[in-house]
């Protein structure tokens, strides 16, 4: 099995390592339409990462997307009961980049948890989920952590504009605090809460350290309960090798029209950006299915490949040469035997450019003769 993986891209490899890995924990595989009515992408537009739909009309002219999104496939469409719905999918969304404001494929896996209820144990478990999934990765990670309830209900007490409120949130997630003071003070956020925001917006570190000075800053119901949950998911995550890879970072938000609770993003060493993402979204989860309640993450496997880069020292084990002219027809039953032993076998009239094989065979007179290896 270990042979078989290493023969695999990156991409490829993790695809079928995360499935086995979301299985065991009792996920079930997910599948879904190509495409969805582009109304229902629109009237969800602001939870779209993307800025554009793909979209066009089908044969009966109604206005059809390509999928930019998973999730919100997931909610209108898995089939909810009493128990909880836990499901991992692998499957590819078409985004617009910003680069090159072209659309792109963008293959995805993750899991998701719908149900009535998701409660502290539910978090935890996914939150695990996120952490191996990066380790499957990367043994080099981290798991950034935020909730909700800090920094976004500190947002919403203050008396300011909706700019000012954007501007402060692009200072928060760059960490630019100087510049989020200097904003404060402009808009003349109270002092104390101000000094609150700065100090919420720096707290970055490992789950264990920065816990205690969260907890001692948690000023109203909301967060007293998000350190509840947080001090739930430290201590069920103590004894595993995963709980240092767990940071505290309030710079991480989400859209509050959707999101609530437990947000969080996955780094790995060699990828410059967020290879993973997630968290809980009950608001948009209750918009489209009355008291329902979620929590899931997607992993972009797009360009894993190009940071990943996979050497394979041989292109195949044997490349077999042979002169089409020679008709003997027990070259395929020698292929084949080679296959059965668990080589990969390569047949040619010549090498081909660049091609690597660990031993390279004449095929003569209706037997093999090795020769100097490619």
């Amino acid at each position: 099995m270990d042979e078989f993986l290493s023969s695999l891209s990156k991409e490829d490899s993790l695809t079928y390592e995360l499935s086995m890995l979301y299985k065991q924990w009792g996920y079930k595989e997910y599948r879904m339409a190509k495409f969805e009515e582009y109304s229902f992408y629109s009237d969800n537009r602001d939870f779209l990462s993307g800025k554009g739909i793909l979209a066009f009309n089908n044969s009966y002219g109604r206005l059809m997307a390509l999928k930019p999104d998973i999730t919100l496939s997931i909610v209108k469409n898995a089939k909810l009961s009493g128990a909880l719905t836990k499901l991992y999918y692998n499957e590819s969304v078409f985004r617009m980049t910003d680069s090159s404001m072209d659309y792109k494929e963008i293959k995805q896996t993750g899991v998701e948890v719908l149900g009535k209820t998701i409660d502290e144990y539910l978090i935890t478990e996914v939150l695990m989920l996120a952490a191996k999934s990066l380790k499957t990765i990367d043994k080099d990670f981290v798991l950034c952590v935020s909730h909700m309830a800090f920094i976004p209900s500190l947002l919403s007490e203050l008396e300011i504009s909706a700019n000012t409120k954007k501007d402060m949130i692009n200072c928060i997630k760059g960490k630019n605090i100087h510049d989020l003071r200097s904003i404060c003070e402009k808009s003349g956020v109270d002092g104390e809460k101000a000094e609150l925001l700065a100090t919420l917006a720096g707290i970055n570190g490992k789950i264990s350290e920065m816990l205690p000075e969260l907890c001692r800053l948690a000023c109203n119901d909301e967060m007293k309960k998000a350190c509840e949950e947080l001090e739930f998911i430290a201590a069920s995550l103590k004894k595993s090798d995963l709980a240092d890879k767990l940071l505290i970072d309030l710079s991480v938000l989400n859209n509050t029209e959707y999101y609530n609770g437990i947000i969080f993003q996955g780094y790995v060493e060699k990828a410059p950006s967020a290879v993973l993402t997630g968290g809980r979204y009950d608001k948009l989860a209750g918009k489209i299915r009355e008291n329902t309640q979620a929590i899931g993450f997607a992993v972009y496997l797009d360009n894993l490949n190009f940071y990943y880069k996979k050497v394979r020292e041989y292109d195949s084990d044997i490349l077999i040469l042979f002169d089409s002219a020679n008709k003997s027809i027990s070259l395929l039953s020698l292929v084949e035997s080679f296959v059965e032993k668990g080589f990969s076998v390569r047949v040619e009239h010549t090498v081909p450019d660049g091609y690597k094989a660990k031993t390279v065979y004449a095929f003569e007179n209706g037997a093999l003769r090795e020769v100097s290896a490619c």
